[in-house]
């Protein structure tokens, strides 16, 4: 249960940390494009290595401390409770759904154009970096958002 826990406190402030200090520092750090797709990329390979585990992690252990906790909870005759619980559930079964579409397609959607382009695979293109980097922004702030959904919910259900 405490690797769940530890692990949600990890991605959720790893997240929190990209969208609210990394990135904006290093807009405010340099002005020159190549200089923050090189900071940018290496950040990246590290972060989405780390991401791709905890979510990993996170699903495994999910399950595993859960559901037999949350049946073992309820008796005969409380069939609304129940019911109750798989009503929360579903809804955060559906954000971590999207969660798990999510990351990926930041990775290896947005992120390996940024390494590429870090590794002369693709073109530097400044004006792509930036709009490449305003989506995952926001994509990283939906994130944030879902994850923290999830917490809540999870509080909800125990």
């Amino acid at each position: 249960r405490w690797i769940h826990i530890l692990t949600m406190v990890f991605l959720l402030g790893g997240y929190l940390f990209l969208c609210a200090f990394w990135w904006p520092v290093i807009k405010r750090a340099t002005d020159d494009a190549r200089l923050q797709v090189r900071l940018v990329s290496l950040t990246f390979r590290r972060f989405f290595t780390v991401v791709v585990l905890a979510l990993t992690v996170e699903i495994l252990t999910g399950g595993l401390y859960l559901i037999p906790h949350a049946y073992r909870s309820f008796g005969a005759g409380e069939e609304m409770a129940l019911a109750a619980f798989h009503e929360l559930l579903i809804w955060k079964l559906v954000a971590v759904f999207l969660v798990i579409f999510l990351v990926p397609a930041q990775l290896f959607g947005m992120g390996f154009r940024i390494t590429r382009m870090d590794a002369g695979i693709h073109e530097f293109n400044p004006d792509l970096f930036a709009r490449i980097m305003q989506r995952m922004n926001m994509l990283s702030y939906a994130i944030i958002a879902l994850l923290a959904f999830t917490v809540v919910v999870s509080t909800a259900m125990l």
